[in-house]
C-alpha cells in the first residue's frame, strides 16, 4: 500500500482497510446512495467460467435441465442466467 498522507486523518484507517480488502481479492462493485456492494474477486471469476461453459459442458447442461425441471433445488438460475449453488 502506498502513502496515505494525502488522505484526511479521520479517513486514513478506512483507506487502509479498503486496501487490505483489495489485496484479499474483494472488489467494490458499486457505491450508490451511501451503500457499498462488494464482491469476492475469486468467486466472480468462477461465475464467469460457469457462464462461459454452461451452454457447452455436458455436466452443466444436465444440471441446468434438472434445475428447470425442479429436480435439483440446491442450484438456481439467477437473472444473469448463471447457475448458482444456494
Amino acid at each position: 500500500m502506498g502513502s496515505v498522507a494525502h488522505i484526511e486523518e479521520e479517513r486514513r484507517e478506512l483507506a487502509k482497510d479498503v486496501h487490505r480488502l483489495a489485496r484479499l481479492g474483494v472488489r467494490l462493485m458499486s457505491i450508490s446512495d451511501g451503500g457499498v456492494t462488494v464482491q469476492n474477486g475469486a468467486e466472480y471469476s468462477l461465475v464467469v467460467e460457469v457462464k462461459k461453459k454452461q451452454d457447452s459442458d455436458p455436466i452443466l447442461l444436465e444440471l441446468n435441465g434438472a434445475v428447470h425441471n425442479q429436480r435439483v433445488e440446491v442450484f438456481s438460475q439467477w437473472g444473469d442466467g448463471v447457475l448458482r449453488y444456494q
